[in-house]
């Protein structure tokens, strides 16, 4: 059994995660140990219920007639708020040359990576890791992020990330409008004014989740609901994700070519709960490392989003105010990860009476 009091080398020397596993670490630091109650329950989510075996996420092939295709994922957002989809046209070449590029980066010593998402305020890039977590447990992984806006230089970009990351983004950018479309498109809403509204934040991360000494004590990622719109999400063939359903944890089994769709807090909103934002975590496995690519779409910061008058009625009396979407994401940034509880901040059941 691994002694946990056992001497960890000083944080401030370990700038990432992936170089405190690549110095052979065998147990888990304090840091990332769960309390009991919230350590991974092993058995949650592949025992079989009522004799039938794990439930499997909706898988959607958008080759699918407009009609047919609006239904599926309206019934998928109401019921799930994720989905998988398929039949997407999104190149294989800009996904294996993006995987290429982060996997690189990942490789590099932690001084290079520094340097190279430290080229001045007007850098896109950005990088974290679990180690620096203050004042709650860390998650066990570390983090590229890519934040475009007005005052950010592309030019900055490593040079063998640029064309990768742009092209991908690009395409990705296609790829969500598409799919908001579809989402507004089965409320029978303006999909036009309304996917556009929602698709204006754009933000990537790209995660690396090292093997774990002892994956029952700490998570990837902690449980959530994505502050945002939507998430469009690319994993690797490794098993990590969950996705919360009925109190059960459901694995999100790695599927090849297909992206993952998640509802986030902001059409959660909108609806007045019809389509709930989905509430998910990433465990860690002992034997091999884990990546992924998180594509974020949500509101411009200066945007106000409320419940819409078409979800609001006597059966379904108003559940949110109207917030900023400004207001909303430092909220969320300013504090753990800990299930859906970001949404109290727009919740009218806060409010006095």
């Amino acid at each position: 059994m691994a002694t946990h009091s056992a001497a960890v080398p000083a944080p401030i020397k370990i700038r990432s995660l992936k170089e405190l596993v690549d110095c052979g670490l065998q147990y888990v630091p304090q840091t990332y140990i769960r309390p009991p109650h919230e350590r991974v329950d092993t058995t949650s989510s592949s025992v079989p219920v009522n004799g039938s075996f794990t439930e499997k996420l909706p898988i959607i092939s958008l080759r699918q007639s407009g009609n047919q295709l609006r239904q599926q994922i309206g019934l998928a957002c109401k019921e799930w708020g994720i989905f998988q989809v398929i039949d997407h046209g999104f190149p294989t070449i800009l996904k294996t040359e993006l995987w290429e590029a982060i996997s690189h980066f990942f490789s590099l010593p932690t001084d290079v990576k520094i340097e190279l998402v430290s080229q001045g305020p007007s850098t896109p890039l950005f990088f974290f890791s679990g180690l620096y977590a203050q004042d709650t447990v860390s998650d066990w992984k570390d983090t590229l992020g890519f934040r475009p806006n007005r005052s950010t230089n592309l030019n900055l970009l490593p040079s063998f990330l640029r064309e990768p990351l742009l092209k991908f983004e690009r395409k990705m950018g296609v790829l969500a409008q598409k799919l908001i479309e579809m989402v507004f498109s089965s409320l029978r809403l303006d999909e036009n004014i309304f996917s556009e509204i929602h698709t204006r934040r754009r933000t990537m991360t790209f995660n690396y989740y090292p093997a774990c000494p002892e994956p029952n004590l700490t998570y990837g990622l902690s449980s959530h609901s994505d502050i945002g719109s939507i998430t469009i999400l690319m994993q690797d063939a490794v098993k990590g994700l969950q996705v919360k359903r009925e109190e059960r944890w459901i694995d999100v089994e790695p599927m090849k070519d297909a992206f993952i769709v998640l509802i986030g807090d902001q059409i959660e909103i909108l609806t007045n709960g019809q389509y709930e934002s989905a509430e998910h975590r990433v465990t860690t496995n002992k034997t091999v490392p884990r990546m992924s690519v998180a594509c974020f779409f949500a509101p411009s910061e200066e945007d106000v989003v409320q419940p819409l008058k078409e979800f609001v009625d006597a059966k379904h009396p108003r559940l949110y105010k109207e917030t900023k979407f400004c207001d909303y994401l430092r909220n969320g940034l300013s504090k753990p990860l800990c299930g859906k509880t970001n949404l109290e901040f727009s919740s009218l059941k806060l409010l006095p009476a």
